[in-house]
């Protein structure tokens, strides 16, 4: 039997109307937990482990509470597999954006609200955890992460290409790294992403002037996009739209997903294969004060496992698991080899705002 029932939070208004719970359809035994789960993959030994004490702990809790930046119709297939592989938990979840995330942790946190328990986002869980709002929680199964954070497991990850219209610019046309776009050539072609709204170009900059440590390199870089003299877009998706429909010839940055899906529905877009990667931690941070702590925990291993990385897989959000093989993988997407660029700068992660302020605004301006 399948349940549906909605959190009901105090003092939420009409940002609770997206929120969902997706419950128990099916029971495992433990035979089926200890056997055909083990047989998974060796490499989930870490996983099961944890997981069989946790298990335990969280179907007494018997609930789990997230909040989320990420699309509705995947958290309600994640919550769903969640709670097909663990029966008793029942998950509900609300989903919001970056800013309305951190501003309700933070309030919450000062009202000493044990209001939820996981926050699977992007830029939200390092803000909050600067606020001290996150408690610390390391995976058993860090060694296995392509980013790892002591404090807040990495489940995920954004990774970000340099794609382009094959019908506007020939490969040997298309720029062969980031910092070949910014040639004067490209002129008006450029689809880019507004630098100061903390979104992928932002993170983009951070990852590669961490990468760099040039800050002459790295402001020529900035200087040359702005001489680009293009009009500047909050919405990776939309970007893609109008790099399809050729109003321009380069998408700067877009996401490996998006480009993938593009490929496949036979639209003229393809990415510059010696462009690396930039990468993007989703974490999934733990609230400091969370009711259903064990539950959190178990969701946030359970993420990382190869079950979970599937999941995510399967709704196009790409893994954060080492060696995990899928279309949207750095390895499958990528020559072998490739040495992607991690975005890691703690100022940039915590403060975005401030980085993009000291850093880009001086260069870039209002």
């Amino acid at each position: 039997m399948k349940r549906n029932s909605k959190l009901n939070l105090k003092g939420d208004t009409d940002m609770a109307k997206r929120t969902s719970t997706a419950s128990a359809v099916l029971v495992l035994s433990l035979v089926a937990f200890g056997g055909a789960a083990l047989a998974a993959s060796a490499e989930d030994d870490s996983f099961n482990k944890v997981s069989a004490g946790l298990y335990e702990k969280a179907k007494q809790e018997g609930s789990v509470i997230i909040y989320s930046v990420w699309d509705v119709e995947h958290l309600v297939k994640i919550t769903e597999a969640f709670s097909k592989r663990f029966p008793g938990i029942k998950t509900s979840y609300w989903q919001g954006r970056n800013p309305e995330i951190v501003t309700r942790v933070v309030i919450e946190f000062q009202a000493n609200n044990p209001s939820v328990d996981a926050i699977l986002s992007d830029n939200a869980p390092p803000v909050i955890r600067a606020a001290g709002a996150i408690m610390p929680y390391e995976t058993v199964q860090k060694n296995l992460l392509i980013l790892h954070d002591p404090t807040m497991p990495v489940v995920s990850l954004q990774i970000q290409t340099l794609s382009y219209n094959t019908k506007k610019l020939k490969a040997a046309d298309a720029p062969k790294t980031w910092e070949d776009v910014a040639n004067a050539k490209y002129k008006g072609m450029v689809a880019l992403d507004d630098p100061m709204r903390a979104g992928p170009l932002s993170s983009m900059l951070a990852g590669l002037k961490g990468l760099w440590k040039d800050d002459a390199r790295w402001t020529k870089f900035v200087q040359g996009l702005k001489a680009l003299n293009v009009p500047l877009h909050k919405s990776t998706s939309a970007m893609m739209r109008l790099l399809v429909a050729g109003e321009y010839a380069i998408g700067m940055p877009t996401l490996l997903h998006d480009t993938l899906e593009e490929k496949e529905t036979g639209s003229p877009i393809d990415y510059a294969k010696t462009a690396p990667p930039i990468v993007f931690p989703r974490y999934a941070g733990i609230y400091a004060k969370a009711p259903h702590p064990n539950a959190a925990k178990l969701l946030t291993e359970w993420l990382i496992s190869i079950e979970g990385q599937r999941t995510l897989d399967a709704v196009g959000r790409e893994s954060s698991r080492k060696g995990f093989r899928s279309k949207a993988s750095i390895d499958t997407a990528f020559p072998k080899g490739t040495r992607s660029i991690p975005v890691e700068d703690k100022l940039f992660l915590e403060d975005p705002k401030k980085w993009l302020d000291t850093n880009v605004k001086p260069i870039w301006g209002e």
